[in-house]
């Protein structure tokens, strides 16, 4: 009988396997809800980025530096994937005329290239570009070419 009750004391052995043995039942319990609700629980989880479905442009038929916009002041929408873009239509005494729009894909072969203008001395340098309002006077970067 001294064995029995020696073999059940909470002496230093006894106490750890005790607390190891609470320890498994707690994480077998974590486990078991993990599994019945479906998933552990998430701390600071940010939602999934969800693109918009079109890109927003800004949209002008005449526009100068000087003036800003004098026609045609909009907005247009394309497709994500697609591109606004600005027409820089200058000359040699620093003119510099634009036009904002919207590209779609099929249309972005004119992204990115100076070619001269139907009137001469003037040339045209057309910039495109990826994000919401990127072509606006105020997101707008150009870089001469």
């Amino acid at each position: 009988m001294a064995d029995l009750a020696s073999s059940r004391s909470l002496g230093p052995l006894g106490l750890h396997s005790t607390l190891q043995t609470l320890f498994m039942v707690l994480l077998l319990v974590l486990v078991m809800m993990s599994l019945v609700f479906g998933k552990f629980a998430v701390i600071d989880q940010q939602p999934p980025l969800l693109l918009p479905k079109y890109l927003r442009c800004y949209r002008c038929l005449f526009e100068t530096k000087e003036l800003g916009c004098l026609l045609g002041s909009d907005i247009c929408l394309v497709p994500r994937g697609s591109s606004c873009i600005t027409l820089h239509i200058k000359n040699s005494s620093s003119t510099d005329i634009m036009v904002s729009d919207c590209r779609r894909k099929e249309q972005m072969h004119d992204c990115s290239y100076t070619r001269t203008s139907p009137v001469f001395g003037f040339w045209i340098y057309s910039q495109c570009c990826f994000l919401d309002f990127c072509n606006e006077p105020q997101n707008r970067v150009l870089s001469s070419p």
